[in-house]
């Protein structure tokens, strides 16, 4: 088998050569590139249009040269071949609802059962998809209908039996190499493999990539592994200024712009030595977190990410592996292996290990979309940024996350504690005047730890923002996040009282 896929990996490189070029011509001079976008927009519904030229005819699955033994009734190689060309047929014309016939229905669905489409350049990322759903499945039909794509048949690699007891034997994967071709993508083959129920003629899974292996898939996951691995990195630069783009906050303590996100803290800083990286053994820093994937999206995630401003290299560790590696695959969440809650959200805990300080970008890639996550790691706890007062004096068990210079006389604090969230922003150069817009309260002298003005949340009535002068620091604080009862006025004198007693200004009892 293994000569057999080298063959046709030789096919898959003599066809591009012989492709990929001429198609190239064909866009015509002066026709703009396909644009990268984060996320594919949703197709509307599944209809498609007729192409404006004759549609070319399809030229059958070629007849293989393998003598595949113990396939089950209704699953000989003829057959299959017929169910193949019925797809490609169906595809090409965009006659969906003969197409909708070689799908299950709702009722039929397996864990197992989802199709999806990939692509490893990064101006075909929004010409893939990953879904569940047969009639989501269509509507991405006849979308790709609409740029005029082809799927020609090029090779039959390969079909194996997958029946057991609980199937009947009445199952089979079947691997095949396909031309595909698109107003918006470059003629190139790629590699199928599909899941077939044959005496039922119906397609229970579709796994469609580039990929350049010369090891057989072992699944349709397999294939989009491989192609989202050739994926290059395309990670940005330091600012003008040198300063590290981090990513923007979006809820709780994640960053990112979704639809994955990494909790790490509201300002995308980790401080190495704690309270969230602890030193290794060989000086490395490690520490753990769990990727957020919105319900959006379902299908297998790589994440791979380095160093901005150096040559050091992010180590990434699986939940159910302690081996770290350059890249990590996720595996599509439908299969199960990564806690979802009620909302379709999927967490997948895992770890991060850092050589040393400087600014981190992670760039995630899924079948149809290409996000990057920006942090940046700064050398030291927070209690050596800034001396801080003791947890025990900070309200509602709040900790300290995160502490950064912000600017020569500023630093920046973020403090967490379950659904309390808190920017905190402190200025080192002395007293000023104190502004907050939007302020709806403010007391010169705020039982004796100075003059304070507050901000009050207009649906519960609590501190939502406030600045404050304790006579050697300014204070700007800002909550990001809170649940009704989980901050309150009293709440906001005793973090004053606590951070003016730290900055060694004492404070009235």
């Amino acid at each position: 088998m293994t000569i057999r896929v080298r063959s046709v990996l030789a096919l898959i490189v003599l066809t591009t050569i012989a492709i990929a070029c001429p198609f190239r011509g064909k866009l015509g001079p002066g026709t703009e590139p396909p644009t990268l976008s984060r996320t594919a927009s949703p197709p509307s519904a599944a209809t498609a249009t007729p192409a404006s030229a004759p549609t070319p005819a399809l030229n059958p699955m070629p007849t293989p040269s393998l003598t595949p033994v113990d396939l089950p009734a209704g699953c000989s190689v003829g057959e299959v071949s017929q169910l193949i060309d019925e797809y490609l047929s169906s595809f090409n014309l965009g006659e969906l609802e003969r197409l909708r016939r070689l799908l299950p229905s709702t009722e039929e669905l397996l864990p197992s059962s989802w199709y999806a489409v990939v692509a490893r350049d990064e101006a075909g990322v929004v010409t893939g998809t990953f879904t569940t759903s047969p009639e989501d499945f269509l509507r991405y039909v006849a979308q790709r209908h609409e740029r005029g794509e082809r799927l020609e048949p090029l090779e039959f690699v390969d079909i194996r039996s997958l029946g057991t007891t609980s199937t009947g034997g009445e199952r089979v994967s079947v691997t095949v190499v396909l031309l595909r071709q698109a107003q918006d993508l470059l003629a190139r083959p790629v590699l199928a493999q599909l899941r077939l129920s044959c005496p039922d003629r119906e397609i229970l899974a579709l796994g469609i990539g580039d990929s350049a292996s010369n090891v057989l898939p072992e699944s349709p996951a397999a294939v989009l592994e491989g192609a989202l691995r050739q994926r290059p990195l395309r990670l940005p630069g330091l600012s003008a200024s040198g300063e590290c783009p981090r990513s923007p906050w979006a809820f709780g303590l994640a960053i990112g712009e979704g639809p994955v996100y990494l909790p790490i803290s509201p300002d995308g800083v980790v401080n190495l030595g704690g309270p969230l990286a602890a030193e290794q053994e060989d000086g490395t820093y490690r520490f753990k977190s769990s990727w957020l994937v919105s319900p959006d999206y379902n299908g297998p995630l790589l994440i791979r990410g380095r160093q901005l401003d150096g040559s050091g290299t992010l180590r990434l560790t699986g939940e159910e592996s302690s081996e770290a590696a350059d890249g990590l695959l996720l595996p599509p969440a439908v299969e199960g292996q990564a806690p979802r809650d009620e909302a379709g959200w999927t967490s997948w805990p895992t770890a991060i290990t850092l050589p040393g300080p400087g600014c981190y970008a992670i760039q995630v890639d899924g079948v149809n979309l290409q996000q990057v996550i920006v942090f940046q790691a700064i050398a030291g706890t927070p209690d050596e940024v800034l001396p801080l007062p003791p947890p025990e004096r900070l309200p509602r068990e709040l900790v300290v996350l995160s502490a950064f210079r912000a600017g020569p006389d500023q630093v920046r604090l973020a403090l967490w504690h379950k659904s309390l969230v808190i920017r905190l922003s402190v200025g080192l150069s002395g007293p000023g005047p104190l502004e907050l817009a939007g302020a709806t309260e403010c007391v010169e002298d705020f039982q004796g730890t100075g003059p304070v003005c507050w901000q009050a949340d207009a649906e519960h009535g609590w501190p939502q923002a406030a600045v404050w002068d304790d006579g050697l620091r300014r204070y700007h604080l800002v909550v990001l996040e809170a649940e009704p009862g989980n901050w309150s006025q009293e709440d906001l004198l005793a973090l004053i009282r606590a951070f003016s007693q730290a900055g060694g200004v004492p404070t009235g009892s």
